[in-house]
């Protein structure tokens, strides 16, 4: 909560709340997707419990809480459990992977990934209907349309 007016990005009126990044690691065939409000301390913790990881990106953001969770949602048929995804031989990894990547790292482009991020997620709009119609949480619709699960109960 804050008092007084809110800042906003102009012409797209994103409001700057909750500043902070947006991570993908790569483990093996496994991708966790997370948000940190320190970019350093994030990496650092991250990479003792994950010594072998590949760094995608670190990417600065307004409103973490909401995106992170905007692509938890549109990346349901990947999720495996948590943060972590597995996207197997998907085609689309690659072109997911390349597109976080363009986003800035730099702390003055938060505006500029905010909304770019807004253009990103447009092709994951069915899925959040989806969801919406189905009236789930975001971890029941995880468990529902996950590929990766529903391969796994197969075993």
């Amino acid at each position: 909560m804050t008092d007084g007016p809110v800042s906003r990005v102009p012409v797209w009126q994103i409001p700057r709340l909750n500043p902070g990044y947006i991570y993908i690691i790569q483990a093996g065939e496994g991708l966790k997707i997370g948000k940190s409000k320190h970019r350093e301390t994030r990496l650092r913790n991250a990479r003792t419990w994950l010594p072998d990881m590949m760094l995608i990106g670190v990417k600065p953001f307004w409103n973490v809480d909401f995106l992170e969770k905007e692509l938890h949602e549109g990346l349901a048929q990947w999720w495996y459990e948590g943060e972590w995804f597995h996207p197997g031989d998907d085609p689309y990894l690659q072109d997911f992977l390349s597109n976080f990547r363009a986003f800035a790292d730099d702390e003055s482009q938060r505006d500029t990934n905010s909304v770019n991020f807004l253009y990103w997620m447009h092709d994951m709009g069915e899925i959040a209907m989806e969801r919406a119609r189905r009236g789930q949480t975001l971890r029941a619709f995880q468990r529902d349309v996950s590929e990766v699960r529903k391969k796994e109960d197969k075993w």
